[in-house]
C-alpha cells in the first residue's frame, strides 16, 4: 500500500510540473528568444545525465587516458557531430566502450 501511494504521488507532481508550463504557455506569447532558449533544454538535461557518467570512476573524477568510458565518449561525441546518425553514435560509443574494457582489463 505504501509503494501504491509512493507511485501515486509521483505520478501527481509528474502532472502538475507538466501541466503548469503547458497553461503557462498556452495563455501567454513566449518571446522568440525564451523560445530559442527552450530547444537547448533537453540537449543540457541530457549533458547533465551522462557527464558524470563519463568522468567519475569510483566516487572520483577521472580525466585520464585509463577511462575508458571518458574515451568512448568521446568518440560517440565525434561520431555525432560528423555525422549526426543516432544509431552509429550509439554503436560506434558502445564498440569503444565494450572494447576499451576487455583490453584494459588485460
Amino acid at each position: 500500500m505504501h509503494l501504491a501511494l509512493l507511485i501515486a504521488g509521483m505520478a501527481i507532481v509528474t502532472y502538475a510540473t507538466r501541466i503548469g508550463m503547458i497553461a503557462i504557455l498556452g495563455r501567454w506569447q513566449v518571446s522568440p528568444s525564451v523560445r530559442q532558449a527552450l530547444h537547448y533544454v533537453p540537449i543540457a538535461a541530457f549533458a547533465a545525465i551522462i557527464a558524470p557518467e563519463l568522468i567519475e570512476r569510483a566516487g572520483r573524477v577521472a580525466m585520464a587516458p585509463d577511462n575508458p568510458r571518458l574515451i568512448a565518449g568521446v568518440a560517440a561525441i565525434i561520431v555525432a557531430a560528423v555525422t549526426r546518425h543516432v544509431l552509429l553514435t550509439i554503436v560506434v560509443g558502445m564498440s569503444a566502450l565494450w572494447l576499451l574494457q576487455f583490453l584494459m582489463a588485460r
